[in-house]
């Protein structure tokens, strides 16, 4: 093709055909043009193809973080955890709020095996948030180009949010390591010992369990306190987290489709 051209160039040129030669050598110009600008588009578009297929990857990659997040948070919230070893934060809550109730009405000896049997304690679970597909999209510069500026916005703001929570939920669980500190010489003592040997267990041995005024009684006041309140705010966190969760997955379902 090149030399055809040529030719036709030096054809024109000896023929003394001057003006045909320029016309001729504009065009020749312009095709070049448009062939660069051809190979470009289809560079192009090839490129936009790759990414949307490259972010098409990635997004099904963090719905399925995004699905463990769920997954992990709910169970904290709504189920017993490890098999029933630890209840759910709803349980935890409940219990540590009816605990404490009957610690100002008066503990009475016929409350002494609810005591020892309340889920109070929903074992201090951090977040661990999934954010593995974040955090490559982000180390790689990828962030960015992933979708629309809303769903970008989104993610960002989302895992953003999990980092904040993150510190919260740890400042909470250091509040309930704290509360079960507060009454481990106490009625931690007390429920250890019952636990271990329940047979030789007498409840006479450990007077300051009906004596409100008593440190022991007021540490355990304090320690079901803290454990109470931690919990709760772990279990609001996570609540929201929960709703956040959702909201983010329908929308990177939603850009799916679109692609």
């Amino acid at each position: 093709m090149i030399k055809l051209f040529r030719n036709i160039r030096k054809n024109l040129l000896k023929e003394g055909k001057t003006t045909n030669y320029l016309k001729y050598a504009i065009g020749e110009i312009i095709l070049v043009v448009i062939g660069i600008l051809i190979a470009l588009g289809i560079n192009n578009w090839n490129n936009e193809r790759q990414l949307k297929q490259s972010n098409k990857v990635f997004l099904s990659k963090m719905l399925k973080d995004l699905d463990a997040n769920e997954k992990r948070l709910s169970t904290i919230v709504y189920d017993s955890l490890n098999d029933g070893t630890y209840p759910s934060l709803e349980e935890a809550v409940k219990a540590c709020d009816s605990i404490l109730k009957l610690t100002y009405l008066g503990l009475k000896e016929s409350h002494f095996n609810y005591l020892m049997t309340a889920p109070f304690n929903s074992g201090s679970s951090l977040l661990n948030l999934n954010d593995n597909t974040y955090s490559e999209l982000s180390n790689t510069g990828k962030l960015y180009s992933l979708g629309s500026e809303t769903l970008v916005e989104a993610i960002t703001t989302y895992y953003k949010r999990g980092e904040r929570e993150s510190d919260y939920n740890v400042t909470n669980s250091k509040d309930i390591n704290y509360g079960f500190i507060k009454f481990d010489d106490g009625f931690g003592k007390l429920m250890m010992d019952y636990h271990i040997d329940s047979l030789n267990f007498n409840l006479n041995n450990y007077p300051f369990y009906t004596d409100k005024n008593s440190k022991e009684y007021k540490d355990y006041q304090i320690g079901m306190d803290l454990i109470g309140e931690g919990q709760n705010q772990n279990m609001i966190k996570m609540k929201e987290l929960i709703i956040e969760t959702i909201k983010l997955k329908d929308l990177i379902k939603n850009e799916l489709q679109h692609d």
